[in-house]
């Protein structure tokens, strides 16, 4: 009889282990990455936020995030989303035209769910290219099938689902599929930009729709304890942008600088976007030079370099940015709409501009602060979280690596 040492059995075993069972493979730790829109961290020295005060002290805080150009929902959503700046993702603005497009706005359903308007890689579609399961609850970009992909799960935006069922409907999205979890998630509240645009940034009305997204903040933690994977859940707050005072008294009436007949308007205010016929590009722009108070006027050129916006074909041949607080309209606009409480739009460097950054989770370090940072920052530290090989980017991870345990 021929016999078999322990240790080379030992050998055969392990290796026959190993062809016939591959372990199961590794999935990080989720994130969940928040919108409160229009949130200015400064709101939170106002009112009583007890959840964001408890998730502060277990995370890191910035001082503030710095946001892109122009400052608008849009735009800075999807640079968070892919850590581009609006030149390279084509979203410039809330209202933009595309030489072959034709028009998008936000409540153009056929253009948002239309991918050729969507430049670059959304943080869920490099995920899923990667074999991770995401979900997206009304983020920018999140209704077109970007480079041909969808979130595994996701929502057609629609402002009257409750807080608290979109809540259920991300805890539903946990739960679902136990071999392939949810690694990524996006989740977003309105209501405090809402509110900021009706009342104004000063109101008291802004610091309720806050409480309100505090509470929401609380049941998610609740939910997300229930099911009992709060332990292992990064969450990363933001806002998009901040908001300023504005009033009926700081008016720019732009028909009464140059004729309106002359140009096509691709976004009012508080940056118009003005693009005149071929004969009317000099006289149109030497009018708003001539006049310019309270506002500076660009030649698409000569825009600044750091608003990373003039290299994109969306981009009309001249732009006006208001000083803060004002309000680019017409004589007919003006008074038969008059102003409302707030906007933001403007300068990212407007320190009213401002947005909010906070991390909680065990990727992060708690008790922590570090300083204002650009939002295109973002997606880089979400990729290495996740374990995911990032699509070229605009942000650094050297930025935001100090902020990992």
């Amino acid at each position: 009889m021929r016999f078999v040492s322990f240790s080379k059995l030992f050998s055969v075993i392990i290796i026959f282990a190993a062809i016939g069972c591959s372990p199961e493979p590794k999935h990080p730790d989720p994130i969940i990455l928040i919108s409160i829109d229009g949130l200015r961290p400064d709101y939170l020295d106002r009112t009583e936020t007890p959840v964001l005060n408890m998730l502060i002290q277990n995370g890191t805080i910035a001082d503030h995030l710095i946001p892109i150009f122009p400052t608008k929902t849009f735009p800075n959503h999807y640079s968070t989303a892919t850590g581009l700046y609006a030149e390279n993702t084509g979203i410039v603005s809330n209202s933009i035209t595309d030489p072959e497009l034709g028009r998008f706005a936000m409540s153009m359903r056929e253009a948002v769910s239309d991918a050729r308007w969507w430049g670059g890689e959304p943080i869920w579609v490099t995920a899923e290219k990667q074999g991770l399961r995401s979900g997206t609850i009304f983020w920018p970009g999140s209704e077109a099938p970007i480079k041909g992909v969808y979130a595994t799960n996701w929502l057609q935006y629609d402002g009257r689902i409750t807080h608290d069922a979109r809540v259920d409907t991300l805890i539903s999205w946990f739960q679902a599929d136990d071999k392939r979890p949810l690694s990524f998630a996006t989740f977003y509240l309105s209501e405090v930009d809402s509110y900021g645009h009706r009342y104004g940034p000063n109101s008291d009305s802004v610091l309720v729709a806050l409480q309100e997204a505090d509470r929401t903040l609380g049941y998610l933690v609740s939910e997300l304890e229930r099911i009992g994977i709060w332990p292992n859940v990064n969450i990363i707050i933001t806002s998009d942008h901040g908001m300023v005072e504005v009033s009926n008294d700081k008016v720019i009436i732009i028909d009464e600088i140059i004729q309106m007949d002359d140009v096509e308007v691709y976004d009012w205010s508080p940056v118009a976007m003005l693009q005149p016929h071929p004969d009317k590009v000099e006289s149109v722009f030497e009018a708003l030079k001539s006049a310019e108070e309270n506002y500076i006027v660009y030649r698409k050129q000569d825009l600044p370099e750091r608003f990373r916006i003039r290299n994109n074909q969306r981009v009309p041949e001249i732009l006006v940015v208001a000083e803060s607080g004002y309000t680019i309209t017409t004589r007919d606009r003006f008074e038969s709409r008059g102003v409302s409480g707030g906007a933001h739009g403007y300068d990212p460097m407007d320190p009213e501009m401002n947005a909010f950054f906070l991390a909680t989770g065990p990727a992060f370090k708690a008790g922590h602060r570090i300083g204002a940072f650009e939002t295109i920052h973002i997606y880089e530290l979400m990729c290495k979280i996740l374990g995911i090989k990032p699509a070229p980017n605009d942000g650094d991870l050297s930025v935001l690596n100090p902020i990992l345990r």
